[in-house]
């Protein structure tokens, strides 16, 4: 019997499991794993946003560089003849709008933001043509503005083909024109006495292109050589059944893409919207600044300076001065979506050349263009510094223009 009561209590003892003290003890050190498994997880949380941040980044700024490259590539083509730009600047008339007098027209222009902190944009201007793309003189002078204009019976421009008219190495604007009509001449009686065939490109004013005369601050006459009021040796550039104007700029903090030519394009936010025809093509992009490789003279092609589109030489280039250009060169900035609750980018930066920039930095040059981010729009209690940038550069060759000379 004694043995039964032992058995009892030495099960009743085994039933009762762990004590209250037991439990407390298991219980805190579950609570602190538990605190050390969050914070670990907190943490790990920040880090992958962190990269993730800065990886997007660097693809935007990647992508935004390489759209921008690609269209320089063919910046140029069927602007020069014989080794010379055709013209510094052009007269042009768009569905009713005088879309230029007397602007400038490069291959690669530059339009300066104004300042360190504004965003520099790029247009880029080449003939879309198919064919050769080199120059058909003019063979008779114009005896008015609406007169004809006679060239080489080689050249292959067809009805209602766009073209651009010129003298090179003169300081004289290029006309733009579109041809109503197209007639050879087997005789040779047009042909100013210079040659036994040619065509007569009618522009008529009437249509999207050839506006009325008088509609131009300096509508030259040209022609075979410089006599009497008109200008020569002038040459034809066919341009095409359209010109278009590759344009780039930074909107809203959107690279966008559109047509300098008819577009002025727009943007709103919240939501994002653009207005004006321009595509946008990459967000997040809070900066974009340009420059010119400019050589000696335009018979190199050695770049020797990095310089602005500003001040009297470089933001209207004159014909000589065009021919030196010879490359562009691009910094774009690109920011993480979203902030961080600490700064996380540093207040300045100087490049060894002691270029010193209010956020990152770009070239490592004493031409360096400085980037400002002090003005970045950012949310209300936080600062440009609690944002990731990535900073991309690209130095884009203006190969027809190299080929030109």
């Amino acid at each position: 019997m004694r043995q039964a009561s032992h058995s009892l209590r030495a099960h009743r003892s085994a039933a009762a499991g762990f004590t209250l003290v037991e439990l407390m003890v298991a219980l805190t050190i579950g609570l602190v794993l538990a605190l050390a498994i969050s914070l670990s997880m907190l943490s790990m949380g920040r880090q992958f946003r962190a990269v993730s941040a800065t990886s997007a980044a660097q693809v935007n700024a990647q992508l935004a560089l390489s759209l921008i490259d690609s269209a320089g590539r063919s910046a140029g083509a069927g602007l020069f003849s014989n080794g010379q730009p055709v013209c510094a600047s052009f007269n042009a008339w768009n569905a009713g709008t005088l879309v230029s007098d007397g602007a400038p027209l490069l291959p690669a222009r530059i339009i300066d933001g104004g300042s360190d902190s504004a965003s520099d944009r790029l247009v880029f201007t080449a003939s879309s043509a198919i064919g050769p793309l080199s120059g058909m003189p003019v063979l008779a002078q114009m005896g008015a503005g609406a007169d004809p204009i006679v060239i080489t019976d080689g050249g292959s421009i067809a009805v209602n083909d766009l073209a651009l008219v010129g003298v090179p190495g003169s300081a004289l604007p290029c006309t733009l024109f579109q041809a109503t009509a197209v007639a050879t001449d087997t005789t040779g009686a047009s042909c100013g006495g210079n040659a036994t065939r040619c065509k007569a490109l009618t522009h008529a004013a009437a249509g999207t292109y050839n506006p009325s005369p008088g509609t131009f601050t300096n509508t030259p006459r040209y022609g075979f050589a410089t006599s009497g009021g008109v200008t020569g040796p002038a040459v034809v550039m066919g341009l095409g059944t359209g010109f278009r104007q590759e344009a780039y700029a930074v909107l809203c903090e959107t690279l966008v893409q559109y047509d300098a030519f008819s577009d002025v394009p727009t943007c709103t936010t919240s939501p994002l919207a653009f207005a004006g025809g321009a595509n946008a093509l990459v967000t997040d992009i809070v900066l974009l600044h340009a420059q010119y490789g400019v050589s000696n003279s335009a018979a190199s092609d050695v770049v020797t300076a990095w310089v602005d589109a500003s001040g009297g030489t470089w933001g209207s280039p004159s014909t000589a001065n065009l021919g030196r250009i010879k490359a562009v060169r691009v910094v774009i900035v690109s920011r993480s979506k979203e902030a961080a609750s600490e700064l996380v980018t540093a207040a300045n930066c100087s490049n060894t050349a002691g270029v010193v920039n209010t956020g990152p930095c770009s070239f490592d040059d004493a031409e360096a263009p400085v980037i400002d981010l002090s003005v970045t729009s950012v949310p209300s209690g936080r600062s440009w510094r609690n944002y990731r940038y990535r900073v991309l550069q690209a130095v884009v060759p203006l190969r027809n223009v190299i080929w030109s000379n």
